[in-house]
């Protein structure tokens, strides 16, 4: 039987400039079939953008398949290699395999994991790495996120895996949003309630096909007790939380003081 040098030389031997040319060609048609799905992926975001999460999830796996295929076929079917160095081969990939202590190598482990048993997936908002936004890509070695303040935030994949993972919205468009109002004990807390209600009801970000909940409770703030009260609703899509944030402030706000719950002398 021939030695691993033996099988290092063969495969030197097999691999000849054409082999090299087509598979450049092959991995260049590849490249540019990635390039106009991704196009037309951001297309149809555009166009039907009530399923940009499930355009965006897909880009992942078309990409895997693609180049697992050109792998495939080049080593398969262009390079054929004799069966001693397909062996040698095995051998070489069992020692990378062993070496996947080294940060690279448990990164891209750790990618391939998620995107077969994904905690998160592209368009998902989540908590990595003590960030907080949205994935907007998951590659091989790396989580890319983007939060609101537009900053593009790298995580290794391996970070991801070995840290609890906070999904706010688990792969639908919308998610829950909690927002919390303070006030005085005396206020009537059944009018203070239906009123929050009413104007979370009333904002045009308010994903309404899902149930809206206000919860009384009570807190000890600013050198007094205080009655509080928390409206848990909906946003139409993750990406506009900060702006139904926003806008539920300013007509809870509003509603509480034409109710006259509390004046311009009172911080809460």
């Amino acid at each position: 039987m021939e030695s691993s040098a033996d099988a290092l030389q063969s495969l030197i031997n097999i691999i000849s400039f054409e082999k090299i040319a087509i598979i450049v060609l092959i991995c260049g048609l590849a490249w540019a079939m990635l390039v106009g799905i991704k196009m037309s992926l951001d297309l149809l975001t555009n166009k039907l953008p009530k399923y940009r999460l499930l355009w965006g999830r897909l880009y992942p796996f078309i990409r895997l398949f693609i180049w697992g295929s050109v792998i495939t076929y080049a080593t398969v079917g262009i390079i054929a290699p004799h069966q001693n160095v397909v062996l040698a081969m095995i051998g070489s990939i069992s020692i990378v395999i062993g070496l996947a202590t080294q940060e690279p190598a448990k990164n891209m482990i750790a990618g391939f994991i998620i995107m077969l048993n994904p905690p998160y997936r592209v368009g998902d908002m989540v908590t990595l790495g003590g960030h907080y936004g949205e994935v907007t890509k998951l590659e091989w070695s790396v989580t890319w996120l983007r939060t609101f303040d537009d900053n593009t935030i790298m995580v290794p994949n391996a970070e991801a895996l070995k840290t609890a993972v906070s999904n706010a919205n688990s792969g639908a468009l919308d998610e829950m949003v909690a927002i919390q109002f303070h006030l005085p004990v005396q206020v009537d807390h059944k009018k203070a309630m239906a009123l929050a209600k009413e104007a979370t009801q009333c904002s045009p970000y308010t994903f309404l096909n899902k149930p809206i909940n206000v919860i009384l409770g009570t807190d000890f703030s600013f050198g007094q007790h205080l009655q509080t009260i928390t409206i848990k609703a909906y946003v139409m899509d993750v990406r506009l939380e900060k702006k139904f944030i926003s806008d539920i402030n300013v007509r809870v706000l509003d509603a509480f003081k034409n109710a006259q719950f509390y004046d311009s002398q009172q911080t809460f």
